[in-house]
Order: structure tokens, then sequence, then C-alpha cells
């Protein structure tokens, strides 16, 4: 599993910093952010950073519920039900935890399966 981060800018990015400095790098950790350049570029980043790991699973988390990078998240979750889940919300403590988790132990996530759980109900 892998975990994506797409937020507005500087939101992934921040996330990812403190938990590099909190709990060390992970390289399952990506992060696209929606910046000034538009949402049409962001879908096509966006489409080229899930083209490039499309076998395997991803759990992404977004920063708010309906915003430009959840709707764009939520397509592909659609397109990809049995291997993408969005979750919203992205904090740090959800990282930490998530990112725990990958590097603890990257071929078995019992945390994929609640996200895709809970990502049932956003």
């Amino acid at each position: 599993m892998e975990l994506l981060i797409a937020t507005h800018e500087g939101l992934a990015s921040g996330l990812v910093s403190a938990h590099d400095m909190l709990a060390g790098k992970n390289d399952q950790i990506m992060t696209i952010e929606l910046n000034d350049s538009g949402i049409r570029d962001f879908r096509r980043r966006f489409a080229e950073l899930m083209d490039r790991h499309q076998s395997g699973q991803v759990l992404i988390l977004t920063d708010l519920r309906n915003g430009t990078p959840h709707l764009v998240a939520k397509e592909y979750e659609e397109a990809h039900p049995d291997s993408v889940r969005v979750v919203s919300g992205a904090n740090l403590p959800m990282v930490l935890e998530l990112g725990h988790n990958l590097m603890k132990n990257a071929r078995k996530s019992p945390y994929f399966n609640a996200g895709m759980d809970r990502a049932k109900l956003t």
C-alpha cells in the first residue's frame, strides 16, 4: 500500500515534512498539491502520479471534503474501486499513524482495510 496526500498548496508537503522530522523518511508517502497553476494542471499531475502506481493499493488523504483535490481523488476512486480509497480530513496524527504502519509492515496493512471501510462513509 502507498499513501498519497492530496491537498491545497502547502499542506501536504508540510504534513510530510513534520512526519519526516518526527518519524523519519518514508518512501511510501507521496504528495500532490493544488497550486496556482490551476485545476487542469492538478488533474494532469494527479493522473500521471496515479498511473505510476496502478498495480498497488493507494489510500488517498485529502484536506477538505468536496474541495478540488478531494473531488479529483474521488473520481479516481470511482474508476478504481478495488485499489483506491479516499479519506478527507488529513491531519498530522493520521499521517504519523499510517506512516508508522507502512514502515512497520509494508506487505500487510490493516490500516488500508480500515481506511477502505472508513472511506465508504465519506
